[in-house]
């Protein structure tokens, strides 16, 4: 949990942050889902490297399915929204990522991992 305090120095008083252990005992279901994911499934950590695996598996899905599409589709586009996409796969096309690493290692056993963790949080969610 963080405060919004002040750093004082002499007479400058600076905004700054500080980080509060929290304290107050949590017994709604959000927490609870959350402190079994955590047993359960995994870690914070995990859950964010988990999130930008996914997401960078499912940019390369949607450049490779744009990549299909006949340009005279493409030019149906607005050319600023065809400037965006186009930029943005190139510039990840360029870009090695964790999950890029992983995936010619592992391979689809990757994905399966993945969707596991998130089948698992279902589970325990209940889907909400």
């Amino acid at each position: 949990m963080y405060k919004k305090t002040m750093k004082i120095r002499g007479a400058l008083r600076t905004p700054a942050v500080t980080e509060v252990p929290d304290t107050e005992l949590k017994v709604d279901k959000k927490s609870k889902h959350r402190l079994a994911i955590q047993e359960q499934v995994f870690d914070n950590a995990d859950s964010i490297a988990d999130n930008a695996k996914i997401a960078s598996l499912l940019l390369t899905v949607i450049s490779r399915i744009y990549d299909i599409i006949p340009s005279s589709q493409k030019d149906n586009l607005d050319q600023n929204d065809r400037d965006m996409i186009e930029y943005t796969f190139n510039k990840f096309a360029n870009t090695n990522t964790r999950a890029d690493i992983q995936f010619a290692t592992e391979g689809l056993a990757l994905v399966d991992r993945l969707l596991d963790r998130q089948a698992a949080i279902c589970a325990i969610t209940g889907g909400n």
